[in-house]
Parts: C-alpha cells; structure tokens; sequence
C-alpha cells in the first residue's frame, strides 16, 4: 500500500469531522394512516373492457385489441386522489422516484414476452390466450418490463420543508393489446394454473365468452426515495421482489375491477385509410367569422358476411380515437361529452406549443349522410363493457358506406367517406399557428 504523509493542520480537521455531531440524513417517510396497496387485488384496473378475437383472416398476428390509460386515483384502495402517501425533505428533490416492472414471475403476469418473437418486444402473455399486453410509463415514456426501471417523480406538494408525494402525482400507465401467435410456458409462478401437457390449462376459453378470472396483476409500480428502497434497478422482477412484503406495492391488471372479457363475435376491420388529409389554410379571420376548411378521406373496411353493424352490444362500430395528450386539454375546454365522445379533435401541442394555432379544432362528418360525429376519447370502461354510442364516439361501422366486392368467401369490402372540418371552437378566441393532428381508426365490436 502506498503511504501518504498528510500535514499536521489536516490532520487535525479530520479528527473534528470524526468526533463532532454527526451530518443530519435527508430521509423520506411513509405518511400514516399507511394504506397496503400492495394485494395483488386491490391494485388498479387497466379499464380495458371488452377484447374480441375473430378469425386470423382479419386479426392476423399484431393486431391491435384494445388500448387504455389509467392511473392510481382509480385504484380500490386510494378512494382520495389527494392523499398523501410520502413525505420527503425538500433537499430530496431530484432522488424521489417511481420504480416498475411487469408482474415478471407469472407465467400469465409479466414472465414471457411473447410479443417479441412476432416482431412485437413487450407484449406479455395474459390470462387471454394469444392476447399480449404492453404498459407504458407515460411521464418517461419508458415501457414495462421485467427489469425493474425507474423514473423521476416531478409533481408533488410543497408544504414548508417538506415535499409531499400524493396518489395522484404518480404517472398515467397506458396499455395496448395486440394479437400474439403464443401460448406461455410455466412460468417462475404458476398461480392461475399450469400443465405441461396443455398451455391451455390456467388460461381463459379459445371458444366460448369469459372473464378475466386470473387475480394476477400486469404490472406494478412502487417508490423509492431516500431511506425507502426499492428491489434494485435492471434486476429481473421474477426474481427480485424483496420489497414485495410492504404493502408500498402497487398492482395494475386486467383482473383488477373493473375486469375485462373476451369474446369471439364475428365483427370488420379497417383495411386503410387516407393516411394524410391536407386541410386548405384558411385565414384567423375567415375563421372567427364562422368559415371553416374542409377535406374529405376515405377508410376501407372489410367484415365478415356473419357481421351486424350497430353500436348496441355485439355490434361491430366505428370509430375514431383521438391521441390521449389531445383528450386530456379537450376536457379543460369542455370539448368532452358526459359519456366520453370528444366533439373537437385538436393539434399536437395545443396549449403547450406557441407554433400551433389556438382557438380552433377539427369536426368530423360522415360524407355520406351528413351526420356529425364525435371522436373517441379516453372514457374509463367499466367491467366488460366501455361507453357505447353516438356520445362516445362510436357509429355504425357501416352507416353511409358502400359495398365493394369481396375477395375471400365470406367477406365482403366497403368504403366510408368521412368529413374532417377546421373551425373555430365555440367561445373561443382564435390565434394563428399550424394545425398538426392524427386520430386513431378503431373497429370495435361493442
């Protein structure tokens, strides 16, 4: 070892830093009354409703299912979103974070990312065979997995000294299905049932309608902050759950109320669409004196013959979602209806980008009979079943179209023509600026 000669005056500063008053620790605290989130029950539900397989004619591998978004104020166990869950110095700021990953040991959880080995990484096995699931930290944009991640937690309150974390300063999580061409193996935990000789066994019917049945979450998140640890990051949740035990976990699942369902009812899928529609500029004065720039597009769809077009329950509807940041300012100008149809679709960046027009939004029409319609939104589902009708965006998937021909049997091809209409929103004062906006096309059996 190589010896350093240190100065007597050195020296003697260490002595005090040693044998003075130790250095108070920044800690953070959980806040009583603590609540045990941590059942895997009694977590939050994905709210994704209703999820219909047909034919891999029209569902072929990598399909989109279903999409929501959901956050921890729905949870069973969090009935105030203002409640206070942690409590750290304000010299903690910058070391407080959320930490996730999916429910990496069960087979049907998180354990197998089947998704993968269709091209699709991060879509996990579900209770629902060949459905995948994929879970988003929307405040990183960061996607579950079964290694343990982080983000850092940038809302919260601050009273005096203190930095107060709530049930609502945790992130939105959104989750996507798709069509996976998989079954999962035995996972570290078989908790909803296993067999070697049918990986159908512990799993929901391939033919007749069920439940999400199977308790076992998608996915969790928890905190971390000083003196509150978490299971360490980039290790492998199927086998590092130490913090488990302590109740700070929070569970996330489609068997979480509200639950979902599967069902197998022939119903259409959108083939394409116009992928980009060109509305013509208009002048803010044009705009505030009631004209309006119009465009029309077309959506292909193809259903099977067995089809009902309707909006009642196991008819097959159409509809266009808007993108959920355009959703969430839409409801701060009351642009959203009590059964969650959004009635503007409005730009990326609204409100929070200076280069994008304010005031106006755009309408949507069916160009064949006329009828305005509403945009999907984000509307909570409720066990099995998410908002329907006209007031949630959804219209008969064949109101207005025309017959195509067919190029399989039993399937037949239409055509609907929409309207996409730029106008001023009511009460509002319009501002120059572009207008950059995409929806989602949705063909969904209600």
């Amino acid at each position: 070892m190589k010896r350093i000669a240190y100065p007597i005056a050195a020296l003697a500063l260490l002595a005090l830093s040693l044998f003075g008053a130790p250095a108070a620790l920044a800690q953070c605290t959980r806040v009583a009354p603590w609540i045990d989130s941590g059942c895997d029950p009694c977590g939050v539900g994905t709210a994704l409703g209703r999820v219909n397989l047909t034919s891999t004619y029209l569902q072929p591998v990598g399909t989109p299912l279903g999409t929501s978004v959901f956050d921890l104020t729905s949870g069973t166990r969090y009935p105030d979103p203002n409640k206070v869950l942690y409590e750290c110095d304000a010299s903690d700021a910058g070391q407080i974070y959320e930490v996730f990953a999916t429910n990496g040991d069960d087979r049907v959880g998180g354990y197998y990312d089947l998704g993968a080995q269709d091209g699709n990484p991060n879509y996990y096995a579900t209770y629902f065979p060949y459905v995948g699931i994929r879970l988003t930290h929307l405040d990183s944009g960061k996607v579950f997995t079964r290694y343990w991640q982080s983000a850092p937690i940038t809302r919260y309150a601050t009273v005096g000294s203190k930095i107060q974390i709530r049930v609502k300063d945790f992130s939105a999580i959104r989750a996507d299905l798709i069509r996976i061409s998989s079954l999962p193996g035995a996972g570290a935990s078989n908790y909803c049932g296993y067999s070697a000789g049918n990986p159908l066994v512990g799993m929901a019917s391939t033919t007749g309608n069920s439940n999400y049945t199977c308790t076992q979450p998608n996915g969790y998140v928890t905190f971390q902050g000083p003196g509150i640890a978490s299971d360490p990051i980039g290790s492998d949740s199927a086998t590092n759950y130490a913090t488990w035990g302590t109740g700070r976990w929070n569970a996330m699942g489609m068997g979480t109320a509200p639950i979902s369902s599967l069902t197998y009812t022939a119903t259409c899928v959108a083939r394409n669409v116009t992928p980009l529609v060109i509305l013509p500029t208009i002048s803010v004065s044009q705009l505030t004196a009631g004209q309006t720039s119009q465009a029309q597009f077309t959506i292909n769809i193809e259903c099977d013959n067995a089809a009902v077009s309707g909006v009642s329950s196991n008819n097959t509807a159409l509809g266009l979602q808007v993108p959920y940041e355009s959703y969430v300012a839409a409801q701060q100008l009351g642009l959203v209806s009590a059964n969650g149809g959004v009635s503007y679709l409005l730009s990326s960046g609204y409100g929070t980008d200076s280069s994008v027009a304010t005031g106006v939004g755009i309408a949507l029409a069916n160009a064949g009979n006329g009828a305005p319609m509403n945009f999907v939104g984000w509307a909570r589902c409720s066990a099995g079943q998410c908002p329907q009708g006209n007031g949630a965006g959804w219209y008969p998937v064949l109101n207005g179209a025309s017959g195509g021909g067919s190029t399989a049997a039993g399937f037949t091809h239409y055509t609907t023509q929409l309207t996409a209409t730029l106008a001023r929103l009511p009460g509002q004062t319009v501002t120059a600026g572009k207008v950059d906006a995409r929806a989602y096309v949705w063909v969904k059996v209600q």
